[in-house]
Order: C-alpha cells, then structure tokens, then sequence
C-alpha cells in the first residue's frame, strides 16, 4: 500500500482475491479486476455496504465456466457492483444477452491504473473487447480527501466495424440481511431503497414493474418518493426519475448510502424510459433460479444512462457520484452536501426562528446557517459546529434571522473548502 496524505492506494487480498483499493480516512472502495472488474467493498468506517456471495468468495472460473449452459443459475453472481450494457434482453442483438456473460460480467479485466496525485486516489479497470455488443467497458473511480464521495466515471469504446448503441447501466448490490442472535441469517427489514417519483411520470404508479408481482408491497410511492422496504420478495421495478438521485439506508446500522447522476431531459433511455431500477431477490424464481432458501439478501440500485450511439472507435461515457453517511432514517431528500431523513423545518421562537431536522453529510467539515434574502442574495449566519460522514447530524436550534429571509444549510467542506447545500426551506 502506498500512502499520500490521508490517501492510501495499493493491491490487497480481499475475500480470497487479489484485488485493488482506494481509500480515505472514511470509506474504501475495494474492487477484483479478475471477476468482471467488480467493485466488491465500498465500506464507510467499519460498515460494509456491498454484497458479497460467501460462497463464491475468492472463486475464479474459466470463461466456459461462466458462461455455463447460458442460463441465469449458471451466472456466478458475486456481488458488488459492475456495469453492463442496456438494454438487457435475448430477442435480438440490439439487447444484452446477459448474465451470464464471460467477457463484460465475469471477463478478467485490465487494472489500468492505481495511485494517488496527493488530492485524489483512482483506480481504472478496462474490460476485454467483446465482439457481440462491438463494447470496450473503462470504469474508473476516484477518491478525493475529507469526504466520503467517490467519482464514478464509465465508458463504453466502440471496438466494432459498425455503429452501436447501448445505454450505460451500473449495478450495485447492497447487502440486506442480518444475523439472529441464534446465528440465524434473514433478511433486513430496516432496508429501504428511496428515490424521487417523477410527478409527471409515463408510468401509471409513478413506476413500473419489470419482473415480479404487480401488487408487491415492496413498491410504496408517498410524498413524491418511491419507497422500497424490503420485506424479502422478489421484483424489479423502473422509474423514469428525474431527480437524479437513488439512497439506500439500513435502519438496523444508521447508515445511507446515495448514488447522484445528472438527469438528461431529452435523453431516450432504455426499458421504456427508464434512469433509474431497484430489483430485490427474494423468496421466488426467476428463470430457472429459485431465491428460497438462498440465504442471498439484497437490494439493487441500478443507475442508466440514455442511449448513446457510438460510431467505430469512439466512446461515450456516464458519471455518477457515489455518497454515504451515518443517516436516522430513510433518505427523503439529497443535495450535494448530504442527504436528509427529516427536513429543514423553520418555525417562529419569539423573535427569531427555530430550526429542526435531520441530516447525513457528505464531507467533514462546519456546518453553517445561511439566510436566502428576499432578493436573492445569500447572508451568512451562524456556524453550528463540526461534522463528518460518520455521524448524524440533528439540528434543534434556535437562532435570530433577518426579515422575510428563508433558511439553508451548508457544509463547508474542509477538503476544498467549497460550500455545498445540504438542505433548504
């Protein structure tokens, strides 16, 4: 391992696998480049956020391997997060047959790069060429100081003789079970996967239901916001959002996890219209896979990008920002210093305003009120002390305030020093 201020990048041993790793002094991001150039760890302080199939921990097959009999039991699902081409479908060749698929799931990617310029630390896995979708995959991921914000930044190069078109899809499976005092593993119900609904959504519910029962009480929409507590049944559903945001929070541990992307408005997305999807394994079969009795818990964000037609030898690419904070309660809003489990709230206290709420930051640093004026102008207030992604953030504070003037919160983030919003009224 090499270290460059709080920076440390190196080549680990993970779960039986020789892997790469990036790291801060709040999270590490571990990924296998042997095994589909997985992220397989993505922890902040001592919590592991991923999937990781115990089973298959340190495995590695040969290509005939996994590709198996082409079904979904021969695919080796080891968790983690990867990314793969959309839209996904075994009708023509404009879809993704996979998984399995022994070269962009499951190839033995290339570990390009993995190091650190002192201000950020970022690895770079490259996938082999894949002749059947004409795909090249870069994924690369970067790492900065004070904070637990990595930069995901994904590629598709066209290697082929003809123009394709693919949407970019990026898949994370969190892990969502839990040990009984007895030693017993079941399933999380203090796991719930949020995201905005689309208010004008094409989708009668607000979403879609890919796979699975049409009435699985998983999927809830209340105050604008899909919420998915898992209650272990099998389903897939797909969201034309347009928030760009998906949070994951395991109430059991207080922790949340965030993935932003920018929204593109006249973007064709795969899947009906779809930029963001949340599949859940269960108690259930899908294909010629039966979940009962699996002892396999997990929630899926997966994240697209819109369609991109690619001519020979270029590229197009996808960036998403992965979060995560010590959070009390489902995510219902993100912003770029954190996200919130109850929002700001304002309310008259004699002759000033008491402030309430909820919070996760992003970044360590002070956290500041600030006053949005009557005519737009920004008038800072009071510092509300020092605060990290490690730990919760309740505000209850009583504090005077400038006429007609409408509340923010902003962490001053002592990496860069930027200001950035973590919540407003």
């Amino acid at each position: 391992m090499s270290t460059d201020s709080e920076l440390t990048t190196g080549r680990v041993p993970f779960r039986g696998w020789d892997a790469a790793r990036i790291a801060n002094r709040f999270v590490q991001v571990t990924a296998v480049p042997d095994i589909g150039g997985r992220v397989m760890a993505y922890d902040l302080g001592d919590h592991p956020f991923l999937f990781v199939d115990p089973l298959l921990a340190g495995r590695l097959f040969s290509p005939e391997e996994n590709q198996g009999d082409g079904s979904l039991a021969a695919w080796k699902n080891y968790g983690g997060e990867k990314t793969w081409p959309a839209p996904q479908g075994w009708e023509t060749d404009a879809e993704w047959h996979g998984p399995p698929d022994p070269v962009l799931d499951s190839g033995r990617y290339r570990l390009e790069e993995l190091g650190s310029d002192g201000s950020q630390a970022a690895m770079t896995m490259i996938s082999p060429p894949d002749p059947s979708t004409g795909v090249e995959i870069c994924r690369r991921f970067g790492l900065g100081t004070g904070s637990s914000r990595v930069q995901v930044d994904l590629s598709f190069r066209n290697i082929a003789e003809r123009t394709i078109r693919w949407g970019i899809w990026d898949v994370v499976q969190l892990a969502a079970g839990m040990e009984l005092p007895n030693g017993e593993q079941v399933h999380d119900p203090s796991c719930c996967v949020t995201a905005p609904v689309n208010p004008h959504s094409r989708f009668a519910r607000g979403f879609t239901v890919m796979f699975g029962a049409e009435d699985n009480p998983q999927w809830q929409v209340r105050d604008g916001l899909l919420h998915a507590a898992y209650q272990w049944q099998i389903g897939k559903i797909g969201l034309d959002s347009t928030g760009g945001w998906i949070a994951f929070h395991k109430g059991s541990r207080g922790k949340a996890f965030v993935e932003r992307f920018a929204y593109v408005p006249d973007g064709e997305y795969p899947d009906g219209g779809a930029t963001l999807e949340c599949w859940t394994v269960g108690a259930g079969q899908v294909a010629n896979l039966d979940y009962a009795g699996s002892g396999i818990y997990l929630m899926e964000t997966e994240v697209l990008s819109p369609m991109c037609t690619i001519t020979p030898g270029n590229s197009a690419s996808f960036a998403l920002e992965w979060e995560s904070c010590a959070l009390d309660g489902p995510v219902v809003d993100v912003q770029a210093g954190g996200c919130s489990s109850r929002p700001l709230d304002v309310r008259s206290a004699g002759d000033g305003r008491q402030l309430t709420g909820s919070f996760g930051v992003f970044d360590a640093g002070e956290l500041r009120i600030a006053w949005r004026l009557p005519g737009g102008e920004l008038a800072w207030g009071d510092g509300l002390g020092r605060v990290d992604p490690l730990a919760p953030v309740v505000v209850d504070y009583a504090c005077a305030a400038p006429p007609q003037a409408a509340p923010e919160l902003y962490v001053i983030a002592e990496g860069d020093g930027r200001p950035r919003l973590l919540a407003q009224k």
